[in-house]
Formats: structure tokens, sequence, C-alpha cells
């Protein structure tokens, strides 16, 4: 032996009595080789085979120098070919770490769904509670209204319209940017820029409110269509457009912390105290005047400001419970002005599609509202206020309706958004690959049934709502057309919120213009030929282009599209039509022999029937094609019994 390789061989006996560093722990010789021993047992064991294929591979690298061999005695090898026991079981700790640094990922992987899921049931449960909410007060309302039911709901529809695409753009789509960027940062561990983002938000709120606010009060001679009765509306809503952007942009904080459930209550609370007031207030203006149905309207129209009251109070309970997750603590450290308005115009040129997206559905529904009415001007005679009433059977009552199920889409992507900025920055396209199929997969198990179902309960449910008379029949028509373009605009707001996430806004502006230039171009003929019907047919044609679109750029450049849920979409697809006929026929059965006469008490009946006998068929038939783990989570699933598959076992 030479003295090199006897003071080398001493350095290794003077590191192991010192010990050995392995993840993070000093650990002495006897320590490391128990450690080992149960490591070695582990990789040993059956694990899936992400796992297997980069545990062996340092253990293939130890066989291919001999130092496993089996059936054969080892051969003597030359001085400079032998290995060290040190070199043995430091191979077998990289083995062992390896293995579990892709176990935490597999795990991360499972965190991730687990978050998908959790956040779109509290955003879902958020916004479906408040669209339930906001279509409820349907039908106490439109009662006290009687013969103008139609008519003020057509005007209520007008005023919204253009409310919802000024706060689409007063709010610059700064919720949905902000939680992209939030998470951005957070994988960074910037907390510094964090907290000064989350500052800058809010300032831009509080300035877009006053700026778009004024706006609408002042603009609305110039919006209202030359409908007197709109002017009073849309001043009633300015207030709202003041403290909605900043109220916006809390949400978007919570949602960029992945604390959904403030947002959803929030929402939910607003829904409340907006309802209470309308309706107290219709109350109150028509035992004043009967006839007085459009300020009952412009009353109704005023109670989105009391309701965005009460939403920030529930919000500023939520910012002091988290507010040591919302502004995490950072080093002080003076940033420059130049850095600050830096990031405010990285937030404005990130927010600045979401604006487009965010208000999609409002901007199909105003090309309607400034098209239809001067269209059937020009070919027919029909007066005015038959005019206000087709607007209400097409546009104004499906709209209340379909919104729930356009809610779903909405917060799945809302809470994927975070998810795909997250590993879209960490740069790791299997998980986005992963994360984007259980987006989809996800969506078609929620939308199908959703949609298929409205269908199949239309006729008792636009009943419920709406007023039962000689205008009910094409207002059930319209309705279950409407549900079937419920389905195209929904994967629109879901796939464009995903591509933006995954930083693809040209492709979504492309084909968001691309669809609606369709529409506009469609728009004449087909309200020509089919009148109400033919607007929601050329809504329908240019959505479904923009989805197409989209859907091909994903199969393209991510390898995502819905041949890789093909197994999935087909089951859902399936039991969706199978409990939308057993619903329909339930409902059918009721309608023949029971309840002969339409009553609100039996469309009431008959509606809750066809619900709950479609949703027990679509849960056993989710149940049997092992769809509930997706839809519910393996906690609630196990719940069901899963019909188990047989396996053969070759001898």
């Amino acid at each position: 032996m030479t003295r090199k390789d006897s003071a080398t061989k001493k350095a290794h006996r003077s590191s192991w009595k010192r010990g050995v560093k392995v993840n993070g722990a000093i650990l002495t010789e006897s320590e490391l080789i128990e450690q080992l021993d149960a490591d070695l047992k582990q990789i040993g064991k059956p694990q899936p085979a992400m796992l297997d294929q980069k545990a062996e591979q340092p253990i293939k690298k130890m066989k291919s120098k001999n130092l496993f061999s089996k059936g054969k005695r080892r051969q003597p090898q030359p001085a400079s070919a032998k290995v060290s026991d040190h070199e043995l079981l430091e191979g077998a700790v990289q083995a062992a770490s390896d293995a579990a640094t892709d176990e935490q990922k597999l795990n991360q992987a499972q965190t991730d769904n687990q978050t998908l899921v959790k956040g779109s049931i509290w955003l879902s449960a958020g916004n479906i509670i408040s669209r339930l909410l906001g279509a409820a007060f349907i039908l106490p309302w439109l009662a006290m209204l009687g013969v103008n039911a139609n008519r003020s709901n057509a005007l209520f529809s007008q005023g919204y319209t253009i409310y919802g695409i000024l706060l689409a753009v007063a709010t610059f789509g700064f919720p949905s940017a902000i939680s992209k960027v939030l998470a951005q940062l957070m994988a960074k561990k910037d907390w510094i820029e964090t907290r000064r983002l989350t500052r800058q938000s809010l300032w831009v709120g509080v300035i877009l409110g006053l700026v778009f606010g004024l706006l609408l009060y002042v603009g609305a001679p110039f919006l209202s269509n030359g409908n007197p009765n709109v002017i009073p509306v849309l001043h009633s809503l300015a207030p709202a457009v003041l403290i909605f952007p900043l109220m916006s942009m809390m949400r978007g904080v919570f949602q960029g912390h992945q604390l959904m459930h403030i947002s959803a209550i929030s929402d939910i609370v607003e829904q409340i105290a907006r309802i209470v007031y309308l309706l107290v207030m219709t109350i109150v203006v028509l035992n004043l005047d009967p006839n007085n149905w459009v300020g009952a309207v412009v009353q109704a129209t005023f109670a989105a400001f009391i309701g965005a009251l009460f939403s920030m109070v529930v919000l500023l309970w939520g910012w002091i419970k988290y507010r040591a997750t919302i502004m995490p603590p950072a080093p002080k450290k003076k940033g420059s002005e130049n850095k600050i308005l830096s990031m405010v115009g990285h937030i404005l040129k990130e927010s600045w599609p979401f604006v487009v997206i965010g208000s999609a559905t409002n901007l199909f529904l105003f090309v309607d509202q400034y098209t239809f009415f001067n269209i059937m001007r020009t070919f027919f005679n029909y007066s005015s206020d038959q005019l206000q009433i087709d607007f209400a059977l097409f546009s104004a009552n499906p709209n209340k309706l379909i919104m729930i199920v356009i809610s779903f889409a909405i917060s799945i992507a809302t809470t994927a958004l975070p998810l795909l900025s997250g590993s879209k920055e960490g740069q790791e396209p299997g998980v986005i690959q992963r994360q984007l199929d259980q987006v989809l997969r996800l969506s078609t198990l929620v939308l199908l049934p959703s949609a298929l179902g409205m269908f199949a309960v239309a006729d008792p449910l636009y009943k419920l709502f709406y007023t039962i008379d000689e205008t009910s029949q094409a207002g059930i028509y319209l309705l279950q057309f409407s549900t079937i373009m419920t389905i195209v605009f929904s994967f629109f707001m879901l796939l464009s919120l995903v591509l933006q996430a995954l930083s693809e806004t040209k492709i979504v502006m492309y084909a968001f213009g691309l669809g609606l230039v369709i529409k506009i171009t469609l728009q004449l003929p087909l309200v020509y030929a089919f009148q109400g019907l033919g607007a929601l047919l050329a809504s329908t044609i240019g959505m479904g282009i923009s989805v197409a679109w989209m859907l091909i750029y994903l199969q393209k450049h991510y390898q995502v599209g819905l041949t890789n849920i093909s197994a999935d979409l087909g089951h859902s697809f399936w039991s969706s039509v199978v409990m939308a006929v057993v619903a329909y026929l339930s409902i059918w059965v009721m309608q023949t022999y029971i309840f002969v006469v339409d009553t609100k008490l039996h469309v009431a009946l008959e509606t809750g029937v066809g619900v709950l006998v479609g949703a027990m068929v679509l849960v056993l038939l989710y149940a049997h094609y092992g769809l509930a783990d997706n839809l519910l989570g393996s906690r609630f699933a196990k719940f069901i019994p899963v019909k188990k598959a047989k396996v053969k076992i070759k001898d």
C-alpha cells in the first residue's frame, strides 16, 4: 500500500468517526448502516413505476462495476478498480435519496390535485350559491311586478349587461392576474415583491373605481341605445362600479394565496344583502305606485352597491384574520419607485386579456342588445313593448339560469390558475400536462351533466321562475337551446383562463376575436331567419369556433386535449344522457298523470323530483365507472359503492 493510499484510508476512517451528513442530519457509521438497511429494504418493496425507475439507476451503475454478483464468484480486480465500503454506502444513500425525492414529487402532484379539487369546491359553492340566490330573487320579484314582469326583466338585463362589461374594464382583469403573479412570486419565495404587489394592487383598485364610476354616470345617456328607461338604471349602478374594483383586488389576493373560502363567503354575503334590499325596496316602490315598474328596476340595480358594501366587510375580516399569510414577514428593503411602477405595468400587461375574457359573455350579449332591436324594427313591424318581451325570452330570462352552469367552469379555471402559473414558472412540462388533464376531466364531469340536466328539467324550471302565460312555451324552447350553448360558453371560459395562466394570451385573444367577428357576421341573417333563436345560433357558432381553435393549440403545443380523457369523457357523456332521459321521463309522468294543471307549487315539485332522480342516477353511474374519485375526492367517494373490476392472475 502506498503512502497516498494509506493517507486516503485514514481520511475515510476519520470521516466515519466524525459522521456523515445525510439529508441534513449527521449520522455515525453504525447509525448510517442501520439507516441504509432500512432504506434498502424499502427500495426492495414494490413501488410505483416512476419511483422504481429512478431508484434502480444507482443500483444498476453499481452492478455494472461488479459490486453485486449473483451465482458467480467475485473476480479479483485491480486496485484501481476496487470500490471502497464508503463509496458503496454513498451509492446506496443516493439511491434512497432519489427514491425519497421522487416520492416527494408524487406527493406534490397529489397535493396539487387536492388543492385544485378543494379550491374548485369552495369557489364553485360560492359561485353556485351566489347564482342560485341571484336567480331565486326572480321568483318573488317578478311575481310582485305582475304583467310588467318580462319588460322589467328585459330592462334589468340591459342595464346589467353594460354594467358587467364596465366592471370587467374597471377591474382590468386584476383578480385573475393578481392570482397568477402572486403564485409566481411565491414559487420564487420572493416575499418582498409579494407584499409590494399586494399594496399597489389595492391602490390601483381605488383609482379605477373612481374613474369608471364617474364615467358610467356621465355616459349613461350615450349608452341607453335610445331607451330613456335605461338612463336611471345606469345611474343607479355607478356607485357599485365605484367600490367593485377594490373588492375585486382583495378577492384576487385571497385566491392567489389559495384562500378560496374567503372569496366564496364574501360572494354569498354580497348576494344575500343585495336580494334583501332589492325585495324590500320593490315592495316599498310598488306600494307607493303600482305602475312604477321602472322605479322598482332602478332600486333592484342599486342593490348591487348595497351588496358590495357587505362583501367588503367579509373581505376585511378575512384580511385581518389571514394577515400573516397575505402580508408575509420580509426583510425591510427600500424599493425604487421605478421598480414599483414597473411591477404595476407588468400587472397591467398580464391582466388586459382578462378584461376581454372576463366580459366575453357580456360582449356577446352586448352585440345582441345593440343589434336585435334595430334588425327587428327594420324587417318586422313589432311594437317596442313586444320587442322588449322577445328580448327577455331569448336573452334576459335564460341567462339568469344558464349562468349557474357557466359559474362551474369559471370556478374550476380560477382555482387552476395559480397552480398552472407556478408550474409554468418552474418549467415543469410533465406537471403542466397532468394538471391540464385534470382540469379538463373535472370540467367535463361537472359541465355535461349540469347542462343536460337543465335541458331535461327546462319545462318546469322555466315556469317556476317566470310567468306562466302564452309566452312560456317559446321561453322553454329558447332555454333548452341556451343550455346546449352553455356547454360551448363554459368551455370557452375554461380554456381561455387556462391558456392565459400558461401565458398564451395571444392565442386566447385571436380565438376570441375570431369568434366575435363570426358572431357579428352571422347576426343579421340568422336573426332575420329565426329572430331570437337566430341570435343564440350566431353566439353558439362563433364561440364554438373559438373553443375548437384553443383545443387544437393545446393539443399541438402541450399534448393535451379531449382525446387524453376520451374514456372519462365518454363515460361522463353517456352517464349525463341517461340521467337527462330519466329526469325528463319522470317529469313527463308527473305532468301527464299527477299535476295536470300548471301552478307554481306543481312545477316546483316537478323540478325538485326531476333533479333528485337525475342526481341519484348520475351518482350511481359515476360510481360504476369510477369517476367519483375525480369529482368528489377519495374521502367522499369511498362511501359510494363501486363495481370492482375482476383481475385474472395467470399461473
